[in-house]
């Protein structure tokens, strides 16, 4: 699993590691920031900003990214990733997260329509951005998302009266275990498994050793549309540890589908503080009908649907000119407010507009390719990761 960027995102507070931070500004030693606290930190970061105390209150909101009126270690991070302390202003880096670009998906048991079509604009793309990301969905041979798996008895649900009988693009109840609440879950024709041919990437698809990798979907008992977390949030497929790492403020979104996975993976980043935005012609649609809602949804979120020229210029751009005024900083992370009451309202497993079969894209040839992928039944759960580059 490669690094994004060449060289590491530049320390801020070169002298102070955030824990030291913490202990200078942590005033009454409580282990968080208090909203006090962190004003006297933000007056030190930026002095001469001029920050008006409503500049102050949509910082400090910003950072409080769980809602407790404290600011955490990790909130702290992600405020920090960007600051450049000697020029006293943010630096701005991309990541292009191309998002399930496999198999499955384009031509095997998952397959959308024309979704190869985005395959050379992605490829065209990627050079514009600092980093790239290759987001797999990885799932093992029997997962809670397989129509298949479901109706084996495999898949603890509140309806076992059932089995035998589901169908793809079907409803079902997850019983809650250690890991998650029960929940609603879509079953979908098994796909992705891991080391698979259909998990991987298509053969067309420019990739790099230097790309970073994540992996989504890999435990048994829970479903990941997005590339940040699962669809609980119970567990981080470590995604953003890798953008801190890396430095990335921007993020920009392409891949299969924008309906799903790509609005997930957008909604979740700019829930932690990435400014995020979606390559609308380098995605493909699950539902032709969500494509309108799900741009409305994105936009209350503040996420940014745009066109890959759009994006490859302001990419660009940002890499010709990184730094960002503090105030230009605080717009931009203010219109994300919305992300995560959006993410939590969405009913991400709820199946597509009029969808209850298999599409049409999943004809014969695609069911073949799935019961190929079913022969290999008593490999696939011990195989380790693959060194995909």
């Amino acid at each position: 699993m490669g690094l994004c960027c060449a060289t590491r995102a530049k320390p801020v507070f070169k002298s102070q590691a955030a824990a030291s931070i913490f202990a200078d500004y942590d005033l009454n030693g409580n282990g968080e920031l208090e909203t006090g606290e962190l004003k006297i930190f933000l007056r030190d970061a930026f002095p001469g900003a001029g920050l008006s105390d409503e500049d102050m209150d949509a910082l400090s909101k910003e950072f409080d990214a769980d809602n407790t009126g404290t600011i955490g270690i990790n909130e702290l991070h992600a405020f920090l990733r960007c600051y450049d302390q000697e020029s006293q202003s943010m630096i701005r880096k991309t990541a292009l997260l191309v998002i399930d670009v496999q198999n499955d998906f384009i031509s095997g048991t998952l397959a959308v329509e024309g979704s190869e079509a985005i395959v050379p604009i992605i490829n065209t793309m990627r050079d514009s951005f600092d980093c790239v990301v290759i987001s797999y969905d990885w799932h093992p041979y029997e997962h809670c998302s397989f129509v298949e798996s479901a109706n084996t008895g495999v898949v603890p649900l509140l309806e076992m009266e059932k089995l035998g009988s589901l169908k793809p693009f079907s409803e079902v109840t997850l019983r809650s275990d250690a890991d998650r609440k029960e929940h609603t879950q879509m079953l979908y024709p098994r796909h992705a498994v891991k080391n698979t041919e259909g998990s991987k990437c298509h053969s067309d698809l420019v990739m790099k050793p230097e790309d970073m990798s994540v992996f989504k979907g890999v435990k048994p008992n829970i479903d990941s549309y997005s590339a940040f977390f699962d669809n609980c949030k119970a567990n981080d497929t470590g995604l953003t540890k890798q953008l801190e790492y890396a430095g990335v403020t921007d993020v920009y979104c392409v891949g299969l589908v924008f309906d799903i996975c790509v609005k997930s993976s957008a909604l979740h980043g700019a829930e932690m503080g990435f400014r995020l935005s979606v390559v609308e012609d380098a995605c493909k649609p699950l539902n032709q009908s969500d494509v309108e809602p799900t741009k409305a949804t994105l936009g209350k979120a503040g996420v940014r649907v745009m066109s890959s020229s759009e994006a490859i210029e302001e990419a660009k751009q940002i890499k010709a000119n990184p730094k960002m005024a503090v105030r230009d900083y605080i717009h931009h992370v203010k219109v994300h407010k919305r992300a995560a009451a959006l993410h939590r309202s969405e009913t991400l497993s709820s199946p597509p507009a009029q969808m209850t079969e298999v599409p049409a894209a999943c004809t014969s040839k695609t069911r073949s390719a799935q019961q190929a992928s079913m022969t290999s039944e008593g490999r696939l759960n011990d195989v380790i990761l693959p060194k995909l580059h």
